[in-house]
């Protein structure tokens, strides 16, 4: 089993050289698949992958979706910039063999105006345009310990009477350390064939993560204090880091602060929840440095 252990960690270190050539900003399409899952997250800055530990897990890292226990349900409403707005779905169920992961991503918008080549200032009517993404994915414990998940994503995109279909992978590793509260994962996800619209084709957002998670419980403030943080290497621009923070006090409010490094439009993050029960309602919220707005998102979880 150590043998196993010292195996993965090499393939993953053998990994980041070829995650890290990133191309130029703009190669790769379908970049709703980098919405992420959840207003808890949102919150924390989207430093997720270490402690996703809900319904989110099969977005986040589907390693981690292992050590969700029971059955876990999330709806996540996003409000994103100006009309465009993004519903989640997502579920996952402890099986005595593992844990499955299913999930639902739809991103809309308001119907645009059509105009002819040339400029005119009367449109000829409306067009809309909408993506949508299912998943679903399994995960194990390798060891008692050691996790390994993996999903496979259909996608689908359309514009006017264009479309663009595409399957898209994704794999996590979620390790549980000896040294108590400490969490690590690895993430590579949004592998696959390039997609295209008519003739232009464009790559899949594909991105490898290192992330890692501290947990710890303080008696003083009556609560729980979580920090995380994740670096990514994307394929289309430089490597970003994710940091964020939790305090639960006494399993019932949370507080959460985030920041995004590496954004041209991005950075600073904020969120709320509240724990009723089986229930839980999460607010987050991710600052925009431009006029595009901010980046606000609302769940619902239910664990069964």
């Amino acid at each position: 089993m150590r043998k196993l252990q010292y195996l993965l960690l090499v393939v993953l270190v053998l990994t980041i050289p070829s995650q890290a050539d990133a191309g130029d900003p703009g190669d790769a399409g379908a970049l709703f698949l980098r919405f992420g899952v959840g207003a808890r997250a949102a919150g924390m800055g989207e430093a997720f992958s270490a402690v996703a530990l809900d319904a989110s897990a099969l977005y986040w890292n589907p390693g981690a979706m292992s050590a969700v226990l029971s059955t876990n349900l999330m709806f996540t409403h996003t409000e994103y910039f100006q009309s465009v707005r993004v519903e989640q779905l997502s579920l996952t169920h402890e099986t005595d063999y593992g844990t499955l992961g299913l999930s639902f991503v739809g991103l809309y918008m308001d119907d645009m105006d059509r105009y002819e080549d040339v400029p005119s200032a009367i449109p000829l009517g409306t067009f809309s345009a909408y993506d949508v993404s299912f998943a679903i994915g399994f995960s194990r414990y390798l060891i008692p310990n050691l996790s390994l998940g993996l999903a496979v994503k259909p996608v689908y995109q359309k514009i006017d009477q264009t479309t663009a279909t595409g399957v898209a992978f994704d794999a996590g590793l979620f390790h549980v350390s000896r040294i108590e509260g400490i969490r690590l994962a690895a993430v590579l996800a949004n592998v696959g064939a390039p997609m295209k619209f008519e003739t232009e084709e464009y790559a899949l957002p594909r991105v490898f993560k290192l992330g890692a998670s501290y947990e710890r419980k303080i008696s003083a403030i009556k609560g729980d204090i979580v920090v995380n943080l994740d670096v990514l290497f994307p394929n289309d621009g430089n490597a970003k880091q994710h940091i964020g923070a939790e305090y639960g006090y006494s399993q019932t409010l949370y507080l959460r602060a985030g920041y995004k490094a590496g954004y041209d439009s991005q950075g600073a993050a904020f969120g709320i929840g509240v724990q009723y029960r089986k229930f839980m309602l999460d607010y987050g919220v991710l600052f925009g440095s431009n006029d595009l707005g901010d980046n606000h998102k609302i769940s619902l979880s239910l664990r069964v």
